[in-house]
């Protein structure tokens, strides 16, 4: 979420919220996914209109989100929704919405397979009345905005993944120099060390494979 923030929320927003994210004071979520449509974004159908009243320069949001990440626990939503529902795609805006903000409610914290330390939820939207000082750069841009950011939490995904293959191949590597067959270590059969060699190419090849995306993406 921080991403976001830094190359499009204003001075004050960030201000307001970056520092607290960085002191794990605030707890950020990025919110998308809806029933019915997962995760393309272009058939959204959370929508938010521009409204001047009494109550000041502001949008009001309405809608529903599904499979949030860090849902319940949020202090800041980033929601994805449309501000000009006839451009599709190019009607996308992100505006940031705090917690406590009315009509602002949290559903039920979802069953998964995993992760369970990490709660995952849905999210309702009735009127919310958005400061409009909380839009995320411009209106419908959006989508491209999510487009920009998201291969870098993809890059980010990668990463870890490739910690953890690295980890489980030493792991394996010392478990079979300890683990004794027939008398012998199973890392002295030749089997073993034909697979463990393709194993450590797989890996090294993926490392320097997110080395350059990490530099491609840093350009």
């Amino acid at each position: 979420v921080a991403p976001y923030l830094v190359a499009h929320g204003t001075p004050e927003l960030q201000q307001a919220l970056l520092p607290a994210m960085v002191r794990g004071e605030k707890i950020a979520a990025i919110a998308m996914t809806e029933p019915g449509t997962g995760s393309d974004v272009a058939a959204i159908r959370t929508h938010a209109r521009r409204a001047s009243d009494a109550g000041g320069d502001h949008y009001v949001l309405s809608g529903q989100k599904t499979f949030i990440t860090n849902g319940h626990n949020a202090d800041l939503v980033v929601v994805a929704c449309k501000t000009e529902p006839e451009q599709g795609a190019r009607g996308v805006s992100l505006l940031v919405v705090e917690r406590g903000m009315a009509g602002f409610t949290r559903g039920r914290n979802l069953r998964k397979i995993g992760q369970h330390a990490q709660d995952t939820a849905e999210l309702f939207f009735d009127n919310v009345r958005v400061p409009a000082s909380h839009l995320l750069g411009e209106e419908g841009q959006g989508f491209k905005y999510l487009m920009q950011k998201l291969a870098q939490e993809r890059l980010l995904v990668s990463v870890q993944c490739q910690a953890r293959a690295e980890a489980a191949l030493q792991w394996t590597v010392d478990y079979v120099k300890e683990r004794k067959v027939f008398g012998q270590p199973v890392a002295s059969f030749q089997n073993t060390r034909y697979t463990l060699a393709e194993l450590q190419t797989e890996v090294q090849v993926a490392q320097v494979f997110v080395d350059k995306c990490c530099e491609l993406i840093c350009k």
